[in-house]
């Protein structure tokens, strides 16, 4: 399938390297400058994704930007007959507010935020493109298929960043530090011993909110981790999987292991499970992202003939995840996969075997 996007940025500068990136994914593209613009082609079909910026322009050339404007579009495209399934990627040079305004928009088809300037390693504006692409075919096929979530949830890592909060790389919680679950979640990672989460009673995770207020948050994101996960990774996540409930109040499942990628406080270095072995480039990294590159470097150096949901097994994190580390190593050169596409699997690249 060839995928084609609808680009709606008025700043050239920053069109023309997300253009770069569009191409160099081999995608397709139609670049727009304003809501008037955009709303020319929303009627044309045949786009599988949108690369919206949050501040454009009403009329190209006349007014100034307007984030309202970047809302309003959002939910026109949502709700054009040809465009209400495909996915929205925000581009924002907010930080951490822009998260919390694409937020608001969950509901009109924004699935995912990327800030400006684009990071140029990790999460880069490539790697938020073809995750949002795989989950989304991921959700479509399951649709088709009327499938439910087969595979219990075992655990996995609870990461927060600067401007979101994911559990096994899925996001589930999108806003700024101002959302009352982020709170509530930065609470509950307080550990009482090396086996346990500290509980909390509702009434100190509510501040002024208020402990039914807290209630219904906690009510909210199981629902809501319940859903995610069993869309994006095919898991069966249980009411208790992740915040349990007990008489000394809430705390977090024993089987989260907490990473905390802010800049701000202590971050505990991510474990490492393949082989017990480091990338020597990256050895020592805090970054849970190069950790998995390491990881998956170390699986390939010691024989295992390894495809994405392979390493995403061994990693013990999802496919969105593992598939974003090795499209990651693959475009630095130091791996490649060999032979035919169902069949063949992941090496060291040719540089990188000298």
């Amino acid at each position: 399938m060839k995928h084609r996007a609808l680009i709606i940025e008025d700043d050239a500068d920053i069109a023309e390297s997300v253009i770069e990136r569009v191409d160099s994914l081999g995608h397709d593209h139609v670049w727009v400058k304003s809501q008037e613009e955009a709303r020319q082609h929303l009627s044309d079909g045949g786009f599988t994704y949108v690369l919206l910026d949050l501040q454009i322009p009403m009329h190209f050339g006349r007014g100034l930007p307007s984030i309202e404007y970047g809302e309003h579009l959002a939910a026109e495209i949502h709700q054009s007959p040809s465009m209400q399934s495909i996915p929205i990627i925000a581009m924002t040079a907010y930080g951490a507010d822009g998260f919390g305004i694409a937020g608001r928009l969950f509901e009109h088809g924004v699935v995912d935020c990327i800030n400006k300037p684009f990071p140029t390693t990790g999460r880069t504006l490539a790697s938020v493109i073809q995750s949002v692409l795989d989950r989304t075919y991921r959700k479509r096929e399951r649709t088709t298929k009327n499938l439910k979530p087969e595979k219990p949830f075992s655990g996995g890592e609870l990461t927060f960043y600067e401007d979101r909060i994911e559990l096994c790389g899925v996001t589930v919680v999108a806003s700024g530090k101002s959302c009352q679950m982020w709170g509530i979640l930065d609470a509950l990672k307080q550990r009482l011993d090396e086996k346990r989460y500290k509980a909390f009673p509702g009434s100190a995770l509510g501040n002024k909110s208020g402990q039914n207020s807290v209630a219904g948050s906690i009510r909210d994101f199981r629902r809501n981790v319940a859903e995610q996960m069993g869309r994006e990774l095919g898991q069966k996540v249980e009411p208790h999987d992740v915040i349990e409930t007990s008489k000394a109040g809430y705390r977090l499942n024993a089987r989260i292991v907490v990473k905390d990628m802010r800049n701000t406080g202590s971050r505990p270095k991510a474990d490492s499970r393949a082989n017990g072995s480091h990338d020597p480039v990256n050895a020592g990294s805090e970054d849970p992202a190069i950790e998995r590159q390491n990881q998956i470097m170390a699986l390939i150096r010691g024989g295992e003939r390894l495809r994405v949901p392979g390493f995403a097994e061994k990693l013990r994190c999802s496919y969105t995840t593992a598939k974003r580390e090795v499209d990651a190593l693959k475009a630095d050169g130091r791996i490649e996969f060999v032979g035919p596409s169902k069949t063949g699997h992941y090496t060291l690249a040719k540089a990188g075997k000298s």
